[in-house]
């Protein structure tokens, strides 16, 4: 690699704004010049550090694996000249620019939309982009500035994972299920319950409870798996059996009557871990987009989230009922 030259850095710019873009025309629109203008500056780039940094085809432009790294990089030169220039002024200019955050289906339909309007009713000079998938998403290749993970694990190089809101679990039901059925007596009792499960076979065909001694392990009697939060959520509030959610999903049912706590005194432990994390590249100058909107979480969330008030006051439901009959058996009505 040859050595980069000041005369070069003004090219970083526009390679940096075609990653964040996704194409040449998008970025040659941002900066309001031209696709060959852009086009240009990247190849100069390219030139200059004897690198190629962006794999081209008909549909999409990504990093190629040197891209990545002095994309970061970039990023980082950017930050600290914009930290140069707010110290110069005497003090920090407002947050703007496009923010670009993903999450899981679940969770951005669940909870995170609603926060938005609130969001940008705060800071008008940020415009977001909100992309929902349950696939893993790559925050270099797809230009995700934050991304709200569910995981019991995180691969932490090169990235920051922060803590922005509990993650818990509860088994529920709704009120017509347990008037045919009737509520399990004990975590045991699930084994002769309708139960709803998320997939056919792997992690979420076994439920795990905290025990007072030791972990405890059941494998439901599954009436129905699906591979979406959202899905068994609107099973579970037909009465087609009992779900294990998180708390985000289902709580508002909950508190709202249209679901019940089954067993809470049981301690579910997930299969996505048990806290949402803010996961961002690892950036000394951390973009005030990015800060403002994770603090802006942690106001709104924090430790114990609208979703999950329903845990203060919660008892009971359903006391008194029979213990569930086997699947297939009728009820005596």
């Amino acid at each position: 690699m040859s050595e980069l030259a000041p005369r070069d850095f003004a090219d970083l710019w526009p390679f940096v704004q075609v990653v964040e873009a996704g194409s040449f025309s998008e970025a040659a629109r941002r900066m309001g010049t031209t696709k060959a203008s852009v086009s240009k500056a990247v190849a100069r780039l390219e030139k200059a550090l004897q690198v190629k940094l962006l794999n081209r085809s008909t549909r999409r432009i990504g990093l190629s694996e040197a891209g990545r790294d002095i994309y970061q990089h970039a990023l980082r030169m950017i930050d600290a000249g914009r930290a140069v220039e707010a110290a110069a002024a005497g003090q920090q200019s407002g947050p703007g620019g496009t923010l670009r955050v993903s999450t899981s289906m679940a969770f951005g339909n669940a909870q995170l939309a609603a926060l938005l309007p609130g969001f940008m009713a705060r800071y008008p000079e940020v415009r977001v982009v909100l992309s929902l998938s349950d696939r893993h998403v790559d925050l270099v290749e797809e230009g995700i500035d934050v991304a709200l993970r569910l995981a019991p694990k995180i691969d932490l190089m090169s990235i920051v994972a922060r803590p922005v809101a509990p993650l818990r679990y509860v088994l529920a039901a709704s009120p017509k299920y347990v008037e045919r059925w009737g509520m399990p007596p004990d975590v045991a009792g699930l084994a002769l319950a309708r139960c709803l499960t998320f997939a056919e076979s792997g992690p979420g065909a076994i439920w795990n409870f905290e025990g007072d001694e030791a972990p405890i392990q059941l494998k439901p009697a599954s009436a129905l798996a699906i591979n979406s939060s959202g899905a068994l959520r609107e099973a579970m509030l037909g009465g087609a059996g009992i779900a294990l959610l998180p708390t985000f999903v289902v709580g508002e049912d909950i508190r709202a009557g249209r679901a019940l706590h089954v067993l809470p005194a049981a301690r579910p432990v997930g299969m996505f871990g048990s806290q949402v994390l803010a996961v961002y590249l690892e950036n000394r100058f951390l973009p005030q987009k990015v800060r403002v909107f994770i603090d802006y979480l942690l106001e709104q969330w924090g430790e114990r989230p609208a979703w999950d008030d329903f845990l203060a006051a919660v008892t009971t439901p359903a006391a008194g009922r029979t213990a569930p009959r086997r699947a297939g058996t009728k009820s005596r009505k």
